[in-house]
């Protein structure tokens, strides 16, 4: 056996290149219709006190809404809210700036409690959903009060 021609080399390393770029693509889908099917998961773009608007998809689950990054490759959720610590203070149209950041559609819902600072924005079907689980709790939790 001889040593490859240049065109076999070159053919090769294209395609381990091809390989290695889609593999991350191929692990975002999966990781997405993982989550999706562990629960509820809509779009929800988050903003961290002093920070800027970032990209995510948001599930509920039992008594916490967990909140993972669009073009992130963990299975963990980055954020986690429970739901007596958070409500939701106010709902208002994005501003003119941050529109360009968020999903077209979306409401900025800002939160209050443990969760004070922090901004999410979502559809208004899921800001429905959204308002009815911080409302709602087991039987003799704490009590909730509503957004103003």
């Amino acid at each position: 056996m001889g040593v490859p021609d240049w065109w076999s080399w070159t053919a090769t390393v294209v395609g381990l290149l091809v390989v290695c770029a889609l593999i991350p693509v191929f692990w975002l889908i999966a990781r997405r219709r993982w989550l999706a099917g562990r629960g509820r998961v809509f779009e929800c773009s988050l903003k961290r006190p002093g920070a800027g608007w970032t990209l995510g998809v948001a599930r509920f689950r039992d008594e916490d809404l967990e909140w993972y990054r669009v073009f992130a490759l963990s299975l963990r959720p980055r954020i986690t809210f429970h739901r007596h610590e958070t409500s939701v203070v106010r709902v208002r149209p994005p501003e003119p700036d941050e529109a360009a950041e968020l999903y077209d559609g979306h409401v900025v819902t800002e939160l209050g409690g443990r969760n004070a600072g922090y901004l999410l924005a979502m559809a208004r079907p899921d800001l429905t959903a959204f308002s009815s689980w911080t409302e709602a709790g087991a039987p003799g939790g704490p009590e909730k009060s509503t957004y103003r």
